[in-house]
């Protein structure tokens, strides 16, 4: 067996994602042809043993059709809706995909998520059986790090960062910490109680990134984009609440019901002059001294060059 069983439930959940309805003998043929193929044939045995870890770890299961005698996954449909196991999935397949393909180095390049390697494994621990954790915390305006015992609710992956969404013990007031700006992290022996039907999806619904605030609700946010980058964002939307609502051959109008946040006003300005915001106006107004900000640095600098 290899040293990393993970490896090995990556490529069965993975083969059989992709091959279903698929029979033992098949799975043990395409084991064979695996990079990660020890010279070991796949057991039975081992491929029941791989089965209960795999639904036992990531609540994948793996069932027979006893009529055909061929294995699949259960639930595959309810699983792409659910946003944690259709991440899995992927991340399975990804993961597969990325280790059948090591012989072609770096002509396959990744992003690195440097904050994944930060205690994300304590927090999920603690996660599962509501524990709190002491962290040593430093954000980047704090000169010296601190301690905090904290109730942690929920994790978010966004911008190769990963985020905590916490209570304080003594502060009922959802905080968010980033894991790579924590020292040190250990889960305690004190439990705490979920908030009554509290739901992470719909407290981050109609936030944009990670960041939310009372003093700033989400509302309806139009913008205006050239062509070109209409075409880039109906492929891969800004937010999950993106409509689009009016479509020329020069631009395209979408809307957003979202909380015009510091990350929105940045994810826009990276558009530079292809985008306007049409409305609210004081999202148009707080955009536009935005972009004078940034064109008075450049306008000194010209002004500098032309003076050489």
């Amino acid at each position: 067996m290899i040293a990393n069983p993970v490896k090995r439930y990556f490529w069965l959940v993975d083969t059989i994602y992709r091959h279903a309805p698929i029979s033992f003998k098949e799975i043990a043929q395409r084991w064979e042809q695996s990079s990660l193929y020890d010279q070991k044939k796949l057991a039975i045995r081992t491929f029941h043993n791989h089965r209960e870890a795999i639904e036992e770890l990531f609540h994948i299961r793996i069932v027979c059709d006893e009529r055909t005698n061929k294995y699949y996954i259960a639930e595959q449909g309810e699983l792409a809706k659910n946003g944690l196991s259709s991440w899995l999935l992927n991340t399975f397949s990804i993961s597969n995909i990325l280790t059948e393909s090591q012989s072609l180095g770096s002509r396959v390049q990744v992003e690195e998520i440097p904050s994944a390697q930060h205690y994300l494994t304590e927090f999920l621990a603690a996660m599962r059986e509501n524990r709190c954790v002491k962290i040593v915390y430093q954000p980047f305006v704090a000169e010296a790090p601190f301690e905090l015992v904290l109730q942690p609710l929920f994790v978010k992956l966004y911008d190769r960062r990963w985020y905590l969404y916490a209570n304080k013990p003594s502060d009922e007031k959802i905080k968010l910490y980033a894991l790579d700006r924590m020292h040190a992290v250990k889960v305690q022996e004190e439990r705490f109680v979920l908030p009554a039907n509290f739901d992470p999806k719909t407290y981050t619904r109609n936030a944009f990134g990670v960041a939310i605030y009372d003093e700033i609700p989400p509302c309806t946010i139009r913008i205006r984009v050239c062509a070109g980058l209409a075409a880039y964002l109906r492929t891969l939307p800004l937010h999950h609440s993106q409509r689009e609502v009016e479509t020329t051959n020069r631009y395209a109008d979408f809307e957003y019901f979202v909380a015009p946040t510091q990350e929105f006003y940045l994810k826009l300005m990276s558009y530079g002059w292809q985008v306007e915001v049409l409305s609210p106006e004081r999202v148009r107004t707080s955009m536009y001294w935005r972009i004078m900000k940034a064109a008075v640095i450049y306008d000194k600098t010209l002004r500098y060059e032309d003076d050489k």
